[in-house]
C-alpha cells in the first residue's frame, strides 16, 4: 500500500495534523498568571507569550463534531455530563466518542497546545499587554448592570496573531473528514466572541503514515471518507 488510493475509508491509520490558526481580531483565551490586575488574563507560557491551550481547541471542536454527527444522522451521547456519555464494552460507542474518547473510552486524536509564531520584530521578550474594559448588559432592562465592570487582557490588538502546532491521531478517512469539518466550522475561539474577539481561521494540513512513509492524503481518500456517513 504505497497510495491513499487505496486505503478503505474505515481503516485506521497513524496520522498527523498541522494545525494554523490566524487570528483576525485580538483574543483571550482564559488563563492566569497576568503581570497586572485583570478579571480576565490570557493564557500565556513561562516566558509570558500567548498560547492556545490543547484543551481548550480539543473541546471547542469536540462539540462541533457532536453538531455535524447529529445533523447527518447519526446517534451521540450527551457530553459532558459522564452518566450519559459513551461507556464501551458490549454497548455501542457513537463516532464522537471513537475519536474524541470518554471516560470510558481512550481517544484516537492526542492533542499538543499551539504556540505563537512571534513576529520577529518583538525580539525574546514578551511586550506589555493591553487591557479593554467592558460592563455587562441588563438584557431585561437594556442598561449597565451596577458594579459590573471588568477588564479583559489583550495580546497586541490591531496585529493579526498567528499559531501552530501539530497534533498526532490515529484515525480512518471517514473519521479524519468529522475533525476536519468541525475545524472549519470554528470561526471564533476565546472569550467574548460576540462582542468580536476571537474571529479567526482555522487550517489543517493533515498526512498519513503508510509504511514508514508520510504521504498526503488525496482528494479521492477524501471523497470516500465523506461517502462513508452517507450510508
Amino acid at each position: 500500500m504505497t497510495a491513499t488510493a487505496d486505503i478503505p475509508a474505515d481503516l485506521r491509520m497513524p496520522m498527523r495534523m498541522a494545525l494554523t490558526i490566524t487570528f483576525e481580531t485580538p483574543v483571550n483565551i482564559g488563563g492566569y498568571g497576568a503581570p497586572i490586575f485583570v478579571d480576565r488574563p490570557f493564557r500565556r507560557d513561562s516566558d509570558g507569550w500567548p498560547f492556545i491551550p490543547a484543551s481548550s481547541l480539543k473541546g471547542r471542536l469536540r462539540h462541533e463534531c457532536e453538531r455535524l454527527a447529529r445533523a447527518l444522522g447519526h446517534p451521540v451521547c450527551t457530553g459532558p455530563n459522564p452518566r450519559e456519555m459513551c461507556r464501551g464494552g458490549d454497548q455501542d460507542v457513537c463516532p464522537v466518542c471513537q475519536i474524541w474518547g470518554s471516560p470510558w473510552v481512550a481517544g484516537s486524536v492526542y492533542p499538543a497546545d499551539l504556540t505563537l509564531k512571534r513576529p520577529p520584530e518583538l525580539g525574546d521578550t514578551a511586550p506589555p499587554s493591553a487591557v479593554r474594559y467592558n460592563v455587562s448588559i441588563s438584557r431585561r432592562r437594556r442598561v449597565a448592570e451596577d458594579a459590573r465592570l471588568f477588564t479583559t487582557e489583550l495580546f497586541l490588538p490591531g496585529i493579526p496573531l498567528i499559531f501552530s502546532g501539530v497534533w498526532e491521531a490515529r484515525l480512518s478517512l471517514q473519521e479524519l473528514i468529522l475533525v476536519e469539518a468541525g475545524l472549519g466550522a470554528i470561526t471564533a475561539l476565546g472569550r467574548a466572541k460576540t462582542g468580536g474577539l476571537g474571529w479567526c481561521t482555522i487550517r489543517a494540513q493533515t498526512e498519513l503514515q503508510s509504511n514508514g512513509e508520510w504521504l498526503p492524503i488525496t482528494a479521492d481518500a477524501r471523497a470516500r471518507g465523506r461517502a462513508a456517513w452517507q450510508r
